[in-house]
């Protein structure tokens, strides 16, 4: 089984539809498990408020949901390079695109090396 590991760091008001493109790129990769990575610091019963359409609607696709406070990127690091992934998927706004960028740059070259999609550089309109 193919898992994919997703970083988010976006405003609330961008995460289901984020969620949306997310589970949409995971299942074009041929993936079935999804570590997600949110970054932000609202509290998680908020954070799933906005993204629990989108998670039932693809209820075909496993997925391991993660919250981490902006000041945790360490923490992050430490979780994402312990990892076995297939592939990285991206997702920020611009006010969060040096959170991800810091996060990415810093995880071991075999997990960067299998980047797939990076939609803080290319955000699907």
């Amino acid at each position: 089984m193919k898992t994919v590991i997703a970083l988010v760091a976006m405003g609330n008001e961008n995460l289901e539809k984020t969620f949306r493109k997310l589970f949409s790129d995971a299942r074009s990769s041929g993936s079935k498990k999804v570590i997600i990575n949110v970054i932000s610091d609202q509290p998680f019963h908020k954070v799933v408020d906005h993204i629990r359409e989108a998670m039932l609607d693809n209820i075909d696709i496993g997925y391991e949901l993660f919250l981490w406070k902006k000041d945790e990127t360490e923490k992050v690091l430490e979780k994402t390079a312990e990892m076995q992934v297939e592939g990285v998927l991206l997702y920020c706004d611009t006010e969060n695109r040096n959170i991800i960028e810091k996060i990415f740059s810093q995880l071991p070259n075999k997990i960067r090396a299998n980047l797939l999609k990076d939609n803080c550089r290319n955000p699907s309109q």
